[in-house]
């Protein structure tokens, strides 16, 4: 004959294990994006600020690689290059699809027009499509 109460605990164990794994991935990012949801949900008034709010790690450096270069983190919109973070302040979360954010070697190998700038990373803009 079984025994009621560890059958219950057995289904329970399987239940609670199943909703705790399987909720929101879907709209959860990696802490290398950021998806629209997450930034619609902060109620910023520019990409700045909710990059400030949810990723502020994005926007650290660690200082100076030489006396000649500083590191710096660089905004693109696709394969544009818009400038340093502060073009985050001229754009709104509403035009925003996803942020993507690509390390220093990365970014250097793979977008274009860094030249010889020392980037630590860069921000990454996906917008909307209507």
């Amino acid at each position: 004959m079984r025994n009621p109460i560890r059958t219950l605990t057995f289904a329970a164990i399987l239940f609670l294990g199943g909703c705790a794994s399987g909720g929101g991935q879907a709209t959860r990012s990696t802490s290398a994006e950021l998806t629209r949801a997450e930034i619609s949900a902060v109620s910023a008034a520019t990409l700045y600020d909710a990059v400030v709010r949810l990723r502020p790690r994005w926007l650290e450096t660690r200082g100076e690689r030489s006396f000649a270069a500083v590191t710096e983190i660089v905004v693109f919109e696709g394969n544009t290059l818009l400038g340093g973070p502060e073009a985050l302040r001229d754009l709104t979360p509403a035009v925003v699809e996803r942020l993507r954010y690509v390390d220093g070697p990365r970014a250097s190998a793979t977008l274009p027009g860094l030249g010889t700038r020392h980037v630590q990373g860069a921000i990454v803009i996906e917008m909307r499509r209507e």
